[in-house]
């Protein structure tokens, strides 16, 4: 006897049936969500910036808006003058990046490593829903740029910003390998119940969203 037999013959012996047929077929009315998501877009599409801006204020990430990408060196270098940093980055090897002037900083192109401090980044795209940022992995923005800096500076183009996360997904034209999500500086309080910064990414999360990409 096989062991399903002798499952089976238990199951006789208790129940008196030996008439085991599938169930039959029945339907689940599954309630209706309360969210009403096409009205809430539409709140949030008004004002994207704003609610982008406010939430990650409420996650205790920082914000500045700038007129033009060619403001960004100017903007990270009071920022990390501001936080008491040195002048010093890793940047991702994005042109919207490489191609401006770094005179007052010393930046390198490539991969973050653990000696690091501050890394630059342009976002994929912003979800002004929740005040996330959206990275995607590729050559030119390596993964370890968005987590082993203390400092993560971040620029987006106020055009990649959109309402909702059902927005975003429309937008990954080819599966990258990996996509982060990103929602203010890296916090925990698994240990006695404190607040601590850092504990698992960097300490400082800032956002430069850029008007114009000239």
């Amino acid at each position: 006897m096989s062991a399903r037999e002798a499952i089976l013959l238990k199951i006789f012996e208790v129940t008196g049936s030996s008439n085991f047929g599938s169930a039959p077929d029945f339907s689940i009315k599954l309630p209706q969500p309360d969210y009403e998501f096409d009205i809430q877009s539409n709140k949030i599409e008004s004002n994207k910036t704003d609610r982008f801006v406010a939430m990650l204020a409420q996650v205790h990430g920082t914000c500045e808006m700038l007129e033009n990408l060619g403001d960004v060196p100017d903007s990270v270098t009071n920022y990390l003058t501001k936080v008491g940093a040195e002048l010093r980055a890793v940047i991702a090897t994005d042109e919207k990046l490489s191609q401006l002037d770094w005179r007052d900083m010393a930046v390198e192109s490539r991969a973050a490593q653990k000696f690091d401090r501050t890394s630059i980044t342009v976002a994929f795209a912003g979800i002004a829903e929740t005040g996330t940022i959206a990275m995607v992995s590729s050559a030119q923005s390596p993964i370890t740029l968005n987590f082993l800096p203390e400092i993560n500076i971040v620029v987006l183009l106020e055009s990649r910003l959109v309402a909702t996360m059902e927005q975003f997904w429309p937008k990954i034209e080819a599966q990258p390998r990996a996509i982060n999500f990103i929602t203010g500086p890296s916090k925990t309080a698994d240990i006695e119940q404190t607040l601590v910064y850092g504990a698992h990414g960097p300490r400082h999360f800032h956002v430069i969203i850029v008007k114009n990409q000239r």
